[in-house]
């Protein structure tokens, strides 16, 4: 393999002739090995790790399964209601006598003392009709679910794509600093060259300072490239999750769609951005049609059991048993809002426009998606184009460079031509290497805006991505309840990344702040507010800038460590805790 003779031939170098036996066996140690390094992390890898593992695809699968928990609160309403009522405590109640005759007062029974009373009752109520409000809810929240599910997959695609950049990032830019070392090297010597010279009496001055600063700026951009690729790996560590080791320059990809149109067309059927903004639209729609049920009654099925205990009516007077009493009662029970200031008409209102709204969002995100395909599709076949010239231009800049330094050693040319065509294919190869970059990067966006991404790399889909089973009637199955007693244990963690501990002791600004007192639990609850302050004072970010922007002199903080409330007196935006050190 390439890594193996590449570690052959530099053993072979280091090792020389007087290899020693602890030499030969270090030599065999690595060639063994070779196998393992030569073992590559595709970026094809890399866009599965992170669709597995990066916590934003959970977070889109979380956010699914919360939303088809109200689809199943909203079936729940279809299904009957049972309620328990019970009361028990003392009670009692004034009434007049009656009158049996117009001179003759029969005094009510129970009336006036205190008494304990009970009530139990037991009510099952079944919805029997609501203008089929609760239907186009359950429509409503089904649509919802479906969108939810179509953005895990939209959020899944997006990092796969984020990481598809990344991976190409971090190949681009290794290959640019290697590309500005070569530079700098190459400078480096024309500067050896032109020093020579210049202590020789051929070169003047002006041309060793033009060299010098061409060194400068080799240097400048070299820096440039090493930050972009210290930039390229943090965001290669937050979408992947691993460090970005083994990796390797991809190449394009095969078995892409063969025009435009074709690419136009799949995207309108899988684009998971566009059918989440469809159900978005369908959602909309059933939340517009429910209102109908606002302008009509709503009827209920409702039976109803209580027992009563010395409970009014349904008392004795005091001293006699108490009376027991059970009332049952099977009624379908009317309700209708004849009139509720205008709110149901403005209800239906806002709805009509979430669903304008919703539609337009739909129709700009298809040109949004039909945007995103144009421009990969002019990355994918133009770039091309551009690779094939930046390649030919380099065969000539090598060919100029190497004439250009022969002439300028029999001085047919100036100092200023050769650094400019050194530059210029420094220029050619950085554009050629970021060029082919592009055209990979392209084919993986071509993939994502036509929602084929995980497809194409035969990764299995998260299971939240699917949409929700419909039976014959077009609704969701119903799904019993399973009762939760804890916390769900989440699935992605955070980098494992060394922290150091914390400091044992707040750091103290100078000899100026008081130490921090000890305070027992029982000292909280003594009344000293000053005592319990100090104590839990932490130093924070204002302290560490305190430390390092002193300005004039050194700022301290003062010994009492006072407050904005220590002197009641004053306002306390007339306070300060840090002042100068008195001269």
């Amino acid at each position: 393999m390439l890594a193996s003779g590449i570690i052959r031939e530099l053993l072979a170098i280091w090792v020389g002739d007087t290899m020693k036996p602890v030499h030969l066996a270090l030599a065999g140690l690595f060639l063994t090995a070779s196998p393992v390094l030569a073992e590559q992390f595709s970026i094809n890898d890399a866009l599965r790790q992170a669709m597995q593992t990066n916590p934003g695809v959970g977070e889109a699968s979380a956010n699914r399964r919360a939303t088809e928990s109200e689809l199943r609160q909203t079936q729940s309403t279809l299904l009957p209601q049972v309620r328990i009522d019970a009361s028990y405590g003392p009670e009692k109640f004034d009434q007049s006598p009656g009158f049996v005759a117009p001179n003759l007062a029969v005094p009510t029974t129970g009336s006036g003392p205190w008494r304990n009373g009970s009530q139990e009752s037991v009510v099952v109520r079944q919805l029997l009709f609501d203008g089929f409000t609760s239907i186009h809810e359950v429509w409503r929240q089904t649509a919802r679910v479906n969108a939810a599910a179509a953005r895990v997959k939209e959020r899944t695609e997006l990092i796969a794509l984020d990481a598809a950049e990344a991976y190409v990032d971090v190949v681009r830019y290794m290959r640019l600093v290697s590309l500005g070392e070569q530079n700098v090297a190459n400078h480096d010597k024309i500067f050896a060259n032109v020093n020579s010279r210049f202590s020789g009496g051929r070169a003047g001055e002006g041309d060793l300072e033009q060299s010098r600063e061409r060194v400068e700026n080799a240097r400048a951009a070299l820096a440039e490239f090493r930050r972009s690729l210290e930039d390229a790996r943090a965001k290669y560590r937050k979408v992947v999750g691993l460090e970005p080791y083994n990796l390797r320059f991809p190449g394009p990809l095969r078995g892409m769609p063969g025009s435009r149109d074709e690419s136009l067309a799949a995207a309108l059927r899988f684009n998971s951005t566009i059918t989440a903004a469809q159900s978005d639209v369908d959602a909309a729609k059933h939340a517009f049609k429910g209102t109908d049920g606002l302008f009509a009654p709503k009827f209920y099925l409702e039976g109803r059991a209580t027992h009563y205990d010395n409970s009014f009516p349904y008392v004795s007077n005091p001293g006699t048993p108490s009376v027991t009493h059970e009332d049952y009662s099977g009624k379908v029970v009317m309700s209708w809002d004849i009139f509720r200031g205008g709110q149901d008409a403005w209800n239906r209102t806002e709805k009509a426009e979430r669903f304008t709204e919703a539609t337009m969002r739909h129709a700009r995100l298809q040109r949004d998606a039909y945007e995103s395909i144009d421009k990969a599709w002019n990355a994918r076949t133009v770039t091309q184009t551009r690779i094939t010239a930046l390649t030919n231009q380099l065969q000539a800049d090598r060919k100029t460079i190497a004439a250009f330094q022969k002439e300028y050693e029999l001085g047919q040319r100036s100092l200023i031509d050769l650094l400019n065509a050194q530059n210029q294919f420094f220029n050619a190869s950085v554009s050629l290497t970021s060029a082919r970059a592009v055209v990979v990067f392209a084919d993986y966006q071509l993939l994502a805006a036509m929602g084929t991404l995980i497809e194409y790399l035969k990764a299995p889909p998260p299971v939240d991505a699917a949409p929700t089973d419909l039976n014959l009637f077009g609704t969701p199955n119903y799904s019993a309840p399973n009762f939760r007693w804890t916390l769900p244990q989440t699935g992605s963690e955070p980098l494992h990344v060394p922290v150091q501990p914390p400091a044992a002791a707040p750091v103290r600004l100078s000899a100026a702040a008081q130490a921090p007192v000890s305070q027992a639990f029982s000292d909280r609850w003594s009344g000293d507010a000053t005592k319990t302050a100090s104590a839990a004072r932490v130093p924070g970010a204002s302290e560490w800038l305190a430390q390092r922007e002193r300005k004039g002199g050194p700022i301290v903080l003062e010994s009492d460590q006072r407050s904005a409330y220590a002197e009641a007196a004053k306002p306390h935006w007339l306070l300060t805790a840090f002042s100068p050190r008195p001269k």
